[in-house]
Formats: structure tokens, C-alpha cells, sequence
């Protein structure tokens, strides 16, 4: 589907010659489809992860785990919603989630390397749940991307890698200034 995308955005940007609006957003498909894809990835491994460690002792209940796979999913299904219905506001809320997620990847894996050092013995199980954890905080990632590209559709404006706090607030031209 991937590609099938890709070439239907080529051939619409070759064709129709987008401007304003219309380019924003197809040039924000095309990167959300990429987005997309590798969501997918993450989410076979995963799954591969989840399987594997169904079939070993579990190494203690998870409070943390569940929590962050919770806003992950919230975070995706509110980045393509903002995205269906243009809804920036949504967008920026997913922004602000993104932080949520990082803490508790860093606890998370800050809890299992504990564990791996007290009960080596536990290495593997610990492994698997930190690869959950990475990916789950992958999919974070790349919903965040997709949201800040909603922000772009829908403002005109530049949010990705904090690029509003480093810019200086737009004003309008006065005209020259004299020293």
C-alpha cells in the first residue's frame, strides 16, 4: 500500500501541479505514508517480542508497560484523526504526549536494567521488554511526526524538531528602520 500511495502522490503532484493548501498536504501524505510504514515495522517487532516473552516467566508485574502502550495507541489513532479532519489543536495535544512517553521509556528500561543486574538470570525476559518498550516509543515517534505534519497542513507553520521555540515570533514589516 506503501507504494501504491507513493506512485498515486507522484502522479497527482506531475498532473495537477499543487500549490499552497493542496501541496502542503500532499507532500504531508506522502511523509505520512512513510510514517505509516514504519509504524507497521515497529509493531511486527512488537509483536514478535509479545510472543516470545508470552512463553517465558514473566519478570514481575508491569504497571508502566500497559500505561505507555495506552497513550502510544491514543497518540496514533489522535494523529491520523487530526490529520482526517485537519485539527491542529488534536495535532499539538499528541505533541505534548511525546514527553509522557520518553519518561516512562526511561524508566521502563531503567527498571529492567536494575533487574538484569540483581537476577542475570533474567537477561532475556528484560531484553524483550525493552525492545517492546523502544518500539512502543518508536510508534510515539513517528505519531508525533505525523502530528506535527497536521500542523503544517493546517497553519502554514513549522513545529518539527521544537522549530517554533528556536524561531523568533513573525511580525509584520514595518519598513526600514533608521539607527
Amino acid at each position: 500500500m506503501e507504494i501504491e500511495i507513493g506512485d498515486a502522490i507522484v502522479d497527482l503532484l506531475a498532473l495537477q501541479q499543487p500549490v499552497a493548501t493542496d501541496l502542503r498536504f500532499i507532500l504531508a501524505a506522502l511523509k505520512i505514508n512513510n510514517d505509516l510504514e514504519r509504524i507497521g515495522d515497529h509493531a511486527v517487532n512488537i509483536a514478535e517480542s509479545a510472543l516470545k516473552y508470552a512463553g517465558m516467566e514473566p519478570v514481575k508485574p508491569f504497571v508502566d508497560m500497559p500505561k505507555m502502550a495506552q497513550v502510544t495507541k491514543a497518540m496514533l489513532r489522535d494523529s491520523i484523526d487530526a490529520f482526517i479532519h485537519a485539527d491542529s489543536a488534536k495535532a499539538r495535544s499528541v505533541l505534548i504526549s511525546d514527553d509522557t512517553i520518553d519518561d516512562l521509556n526511561r524508566k521502563i528500561v531503567g527498571e529492567l536494567v536494575a533487574l538484569m543486574r540483581a537476577e542475570p538470570v533474567l537477561i532475556e525476559q528484560a531484553l524483550d521488554l525493552i525492545r517492546v518498550s523502544r518500539n512502543l516509543e518508536r510508534v510515539a515517534d513517528l505519531s508525533t511526526n505525523i502530528a506535527e505534519e497536521v500542523v503544517f497542513v493546517a497553519e502554514a507553520h513549522v513545529v518539527k524538531h521544537h522549530a517554533e521555540e528556536k524561531s523568533p515570533p513573525q511580525t509584520r514589516d514595518a519598513g526600514p528602520t533608521t539607527a
